[in-house]
């Protein structure tokens, strides 16, 4: 579902361009790619955090090799720095559009496909990483204080 949300946010705004309608202002633009910018170092941050337990797949790493709950960096304020950076990267890339449905559509579908995402990785994780579950109650999922 995300490589499909993937692919249509990037045709999304080409097409876009013919769809009536006043675009936002110019400085969307250059905001865009503040966001854009930002969501990428969020991103970076949270993977060089997670170090050897980062993985494109949802898994859990057992035996001599245990993965623990990482709790340091982007971690000690939300569970999916990850996520939040790869949305903040495409809704940043959908402002450049200046386009309020663009911005719309792709925050949308992203935001569906991360939310799937995230509701299956936080159930394998609650049920085979120790201290998971301690770590979620006081931790926010996606949003630093909000949620």
């Amino acid at each position: 579902m995300i490589i499909a949300a993937y692919g249509l946010a990037v045709e999304v705004p080409l097409l876009a361009r013919w769809l009536p309608g006043r675009p936002l202002s110019p400085a969307a633009a250059p905001a865009g790619l503040v966001v854009e910018a930002t969501g990428l170092a969020w991103r970076a941050w949270s993977m060089r955090t997670l170090g050897r337990s980062y993985s494109r797949t949802l898994r859990v790493v057992e035996g001599d090799d245990q993965q623990a709950v990482v709790d340091a960096g982007p971690y000690r304020l939300i569970r999916h720095p990850g996520y939040l950076g790869s949305l903040l990267t495409w809704v940043g890339f959908a402002l450049t559009s200046r386009r309020v449905p663009v911005v719309a559509l792709i925050a949308g579908l992203l935001g569906v496909a991360y939310g799937r995402r995230i509701a299956a990785e936080e159930q394998l994780l609650r049920r085979d990483l120790p201290g998971y579950t301690t770590y979620s109650e006081r931790t926010k999922k996606l949003i630093p204080f909000v949620w």
